[in-house]
């Protein structure tokens, strides 16, 4: 910096702007706290039904979160520049005052250009060399200084804007220095990288930057693609590195994945270069890993983008086709060459289709356009997967290499796809609990479970010999009650929309493929467990909600204007029908060849207890976080209802009594059996329901239910042989 721009520098403008966007961020901290208020709040409350739940309901929560974005990137660039304003405005208030000292020692200083400057004797005075030596490097400093001040505001308030291309970035900083820091913290990292050697000083770096959008950034774009994927490589070379641990793994990953979410040009060239890179072997040796096998277990962990992850996927898929003859045969049987790329395990990494489905399990959104695509582009939301779809290949037509573990055949990749395929059709990460303010399915979503209904219903053998997917599916199959209570209905024209309304789109695969699905989850403990206990306590909660006398003449069924006798029969008949169909797989499981161990289903629904539990709090069965109906009623409160509270707490305790007896819940998952529990359960839950409004019906709920339940069971069968006993 030049030293008359500083010395004579006005920063009126510059405080001008810094109290503009003081004003600025208290408004939309006003504006912020009313979206959220007024919108969101109210959003959440409301009845959401056809096309207001699809297209109103998100534009309000995307609205707000844009508006929270909003007021913390304001936040951010006052900060900035307050402290900017206030350095420069001290640095040259400093500089007069040195360069008035100077004059009162005899000394002229004077600008000379491009950043330079004299310090010299007044009309030959005789002033010391030390002293014009220690006033020119006064001078120097604070020119150096002023010049580092300007450079670092350009830099960060530059690098926070390319965050976000067309929106906002939530990222927040206290100050100016705040936001320098991480991103020489960002190329500092980057050198530790280019040293396998620094595997355990990088990875301190980003577990202290962990959340960091401008370090991320920066890390990523200043390493390069190349460099990261070299860097993985090397780290992992017993010989040279000095050994990456999943810790490493899992920060890296994570780093990345955030780095990802930014817009700036220096990310976008690093994206298309790493995608470019995926079928090229890394680094100099031939033989090596490609680049898709190193990447994708960089993307184990984290939420990566969802452009760039539908991007990768597409081509990740194409290559993965080329050298499988379109999954004939396995594309990637390098597990012993490259036994270092996945520290984390179980598997060895060698599959690149592992990691990358573990990233689309993260991220639900990316899943539900992927998997509804194809190899040549990403599904719109609105399109129905065909034949051709990215689901179809990975979960009918690839073949997945086998890889031995301690304990038998490992099964990560198909696994991960379970848990890709239920955060596509759910909109939840895989591992995390529902939240209340879920937003309900679109098309997209719906049509990715219809495609899974299709393909189990019509070949069960796609999970009975792939029961590891179950619990995925279970969870999956949870959000989708309200749907298949619909389907199994038979009830195209009349009003049982009213008793299991379905907010957003609904999935309507075939009843049978429907009935042939459940039979097939009912098989696997786990998958059971998840779809009875969440549906129980959804039948639970409709109950309690048409038994409530107070409910709207316009909510009720046409039948029960007087009497909630129809509604609760048929809630009953739809909950029993599921609940045989269930049980049914049940029986094959443990009576057939596979000869699963009763107890295994005792033991699954005793570990849903914790998952069922810390959910109940908030009317949030296992699976069944959608019930957000009917008609705002039900679980859509936000509170589990006292029936369902006290039904699921029944089952677990009678479950634990059974446990102890060596007999099972269900005493050897027998048919009969099972009908009589679930009759009981859910007469239990009438009669506390019926309590509740007042006990006026207390006398005939249990005898509705009955029917309903036996009804429902009967339905159960007649698709197929029915089991002896």
């Amino acid at each position: 910096m030049d030293l008359d721009v500083l010395l004579h520098a006005k920063f009126k403008k510059l405080g001008e702007a810094v109290t503009d966007w003081r004003q600025m961020r208290d408004k939309l901290k006003t504006l912020a706290d009313d979206a959220k208020t007024q919108l969101t709040d109210r959003a959440a409350r409301a009845d959401w039904s056809g096309e207001n739940s699809k297209v109103t309901r998100p534009f309000i929560d995307k609205t707000a979160g844009e508006i929270a974005d909003m007021r913390w990137q304001a936040e951010t660039i006052y900060n900035m520049l307050k402290d900017t304003c206030a350095e420069l405005t001290g640095y040259r208030d400093q500089l007069q005052f040195t360069i008035a000292e100077a004059d009162w020692q005899h000394l002229r200083v004077r600008d000379t250009g491009h950043g330079s400057f004299r310090v010299e004797p007044k009309d030959g005075a005789d002033v010391s060399q030390p002293t014009i030596d220690g006033f020119a490097e006064d001078i120097r400093q604070l020119l150096s200084d002023a010049t580092e001040s300007d450079h670092s505001a350009k830099e960060t308030l530059v690098a926070l804007a390319d965050l976000s291309k067309y929106g906002f970035t939530d990222a927040r900083y206290k100050d100016r220095d705040e936001a320098a820091e991480a991103l020489k913290a960002g190329e500092k990292a980057a050198r530790y990288a280019e040293d396998p050697e620094k595997a355990g000083a990088l990875d301190s770096v980003l577990k202290k930057y962990r959340g960091d959008a401008l370090f991320a950034e920066r890390f990523a774009t200043r390493l390069g693609p190349d460099g990261t994927l070299e860097f993985w490589v090397a780290a992992n070379d017993p010989e040279h590195g000095a050994g990456a641990d999943k810790s490493l793994q899992k920060h890296l990953s994570e780093t990345l994945a955030l780095a990802s979410h930014s817009d700036s040009p220096a990310m976008n060239r690093w994206e298309n270069s790493l995608v470019k890179a995926g079928t090229r072997t890394v680094g100099d040796e031939p033989g090596g890993p490609t680049g898709f096998q190193v990447m994708s277990n960089l993307m184990r962990h984290g939420d990566y983008d969802d452009r760039f992850l539908t991007e990768y996927g597409t081509a990740l898929v194409a290559e993965d086709k080329r050298r499988s003859g379109n999954g004939e045969r396995t594309a990637w049987d390098d597990a012993a060459r490259f036994p270092g790329l996945n520290p984390g395990g179980p598997d060895s990494g060698a599959d690149p289709m592992t990691g990358y489905m573990k990233a689309l399990a993260n991220n639900p959104a990316a899943a539900t356009d992927f998997l509804n695509g194809d190899d040549r582009h990403p599904a719109a939301p609105s399109t129905k997967g065909t034949k051709d779809s990215n689901f179809n290949y990975l979960f009918n037509d690839r073949t997945w290499p086998h890889e031995p573990g301690p304990s038998g055949e490992l099964h990560t990749g198909k696994n991960y796809l379970a848990q890709a395929i239920a955060a596509g059709a759910t909109g939840v990460p895989a591992g995390e609990p529902a939240p209340k303010d879920l937003p309900p399915h679109d098309e997209g979503q719906a049509h990715l479970f219809e495609n899974v209904v299709e393909t189990i219903g019509k070949d069960n053998t796609k999970l009975t010999d792939n029961g590891y997917m179950s619990d995925s599916f279970g969870k999956m199959t949870g959000h989708y009650l309200p749907d298949a209570y619909q389907v199994i209905s038979h009830d195209k024209y009349g009003d049982t929309w009213k008793l299991y309304p379905v907010s957003g789109a609904q999935a309507a695969p075939d009843h049978l493929d429907l009935k042939r699905y459940l039979v097939a989850l009912g098989q696997n403990p786990e998958g059971y467990a998840a779809v009875e206990l969440g549906q129980k306590q959804y039948a639970t909660n409709l109950m309690e909600y048409h038994l409530d006398p107070d409910l709207a003449r316009s909510d009720r069924l046409s039948q029960t204007d007087d009497s909630p006798r129809e509604a609760l029969h048929r809630i009953a008949t739809q909950s029993g029908e599921i609940s045989g169909m269930l049980a049914q797989g049940r029986q094959e499981a443990v009576l057939g060849e596979a000869g699963e161990k009763d107890d295994s289903f005792t033991h699954a629904l005793a570990q849903s207890k914790n998952l069922v539990s810390g959910a109940v709090g908030t009317g949030i069965g296992v699976g069944a976080s959608l019930i957000t109906s009917p008609a705002g009623g039900a679980a859509a409160s936000g509170a589990a209802t006292t029936a369902s509270s006290m039904v699921l707490e029944e089952i677990f305790q009678a479950n634990e009594d059974a446990n102890k007896e060596k007999a099972g819940y269900i005493s050897g998952g027998k048919w009969t059996d099972s009908l009589d529990d679930h009759a009981g359960i859910l007469q239990k839950a009438a009669i506390l329901a019926s309590e509740r409004h007042g006990g006026r019906y207390r006398d005939d709920v249990a005898d509705w239910v009955a029917d309903g339940v036996s009804d429902g069971y009967g339905r159960a069968g007649n698709d197929f042989d029915k089991p002896e006993d």
